[in-house]
């Protein structure tokens, strides 16, 4: 894994294929126990169900090889507390997703990981926009991506809100 940026309470790393086995094993025994129900939720179909290393690997190996892949660990404790997505569509536009374990979850982690993930692509890479998609029914995300300033397109009635943040 290589760090890609920190902030004053989180490491965030690039999941490469060329990890070392012993930190995929170790990651793949925390996947389920990340990808609880509640966590889930709002998620596609394939981040559920996950409850064993084999599920977990398979959740891996997909996660891969459709997007760029951010392992989230907590500072102080070098525990592995959530992930970031980025599904490079094109070049100049980048589908993001991200999720933390229920644990830490009302104590600003998000809003500290989404807010340094954007200075540092920013500054990184070639896109032009980051592009977030949430259910209608997940107000906490909503909020806090209207909060980090990515602005809600106009979109029909759909079950999925999709938010822009221009980069450049």
């Amino acid at each position: 894994m290589k760090l890609l940026f920190s902030t004053s309470r989180l490491s965030v790393f690039e999941l490469l294929s060329d990890t070392p086995q012993d930190d995929l094993s170790n990651l793949l025994a925390l996947v389920p126990e990340l990808l609880t129900p509640k966590v889930v939720e709002n998620l596609p179909p394939y981040f559920h169900g996950i409850n064993s290393a084999a599920d977990a690997k398979e959740w891996l190996e997909r996660m891969m090889s459709e997007s760029r892949l951010f392992v989230v660990k907590q500072k102080d404790a070098d525990a592995i507390i959530g992930f970031v997505f980025a599904y490079v569509e094109n070049d100049s536009a980048a589908h993001i997703g991200y999720l933390l374990g229920e644990a830490y979850w009302r104590q600003g982690l998000a809003s500290e990981l989404l807010k340094a993930f954007v200075v540092q692509v920013a500054q990184t890479e070639s896109w032009d926009k980051l592009i977030a998609g949430v259910e209608r029914s997940n107000q906490a995300s909503s909020a806090l991506l209207e909060k980090l300033g990515f602005v809600e397109q106009s979109m029909s009635e759909e079950q999925v809100k999709f938010y822009q943040y221009p980069l450049h």
